[in-house]
């Protein structure tokens, strides 16, 4: 009796885990979007922390979103494999849904980027960036700070992560960069 308790309490366990991330019916399946911003991938399955190592998928990119979920979005940036971004360590901060509007525009923000000087527009192509960059010209090159970090894109400081063991930090002054701690060391390239 006890081992049938057991076993049944386990396929509940797992049953209760496996709708908790459950597809939804979304209207932005099949959806063509664009990336706010630059984001990274070592592996096809990122976080919301987007770590700022590996493959540069550039802002602007075109992406189908192919698969939503209460805690994650895979979608497929033109000429990449598909993605799944995760919700992980700022799903106390902010929705799926937040999330997606921030990433996913409906126009190219690359347009704006006409406005902006050569120099930051290089900066910004490479994914990185310079005193005086307003938040907006940062967060296109680096994203989103994480949001259990950053709370409020408002704040004076947004905390970012080179990797997995490097953080650096981004200062303001209003809008403006005065000032960013040096990120972690580039990764090793394997031979």
């Amino acid at each position: 009796m006890l081992r049938r308790c057991r076993a049944l309490l386990v396929v509940m366990a797992v049953t209760v885990l496996a709708a908790c991330n459950a597809p939804l019916q979304s209207p932005f399946l099949g959806q063509t979007r664009y990336l706010c911003c630059n984001l990274h991938y070592d592996k096809t399955t990122i976080t919301d922390v987007n770590y700022q190592v590996g493959t540069l998928v550039p802002l602007g990119t075109p992406v189908t979103i192919t698969d939503v979920r209460q805690k994650s979005v895979t979608f497929e940036p033109q000429g990449q494999p598909p993605i799944t971004l995760v919700l992980k360590y700022g799903r106390k901060q902010t929705t799926m849904d937040a999330l997606f509007s921030r990433l996913f525009l409906t126009t190219d923000p690359r347009r704006g980027l006409a406005r902006v000087p050569a120099k930051t527009r290089a900066l910004i192509e490479v994914g990185d960036i310079a005193n005086g960059m307003t938040k907006d010209e940062v967060v296109m090159a680096l994203g989103y700070p994480p949001a259990h970090r950053t709370p409020s894109i408002d704040g004076a400081v947004w905390q970012y992560w080179q990797d997995r063991w490097h953080q650096f930090s981004v200062y303001f002054d209003g809008d403006r960069v005065t000032r960013f701690t040096p990120r972690g060391p580039a990764p090793a390239v394997p031979n």
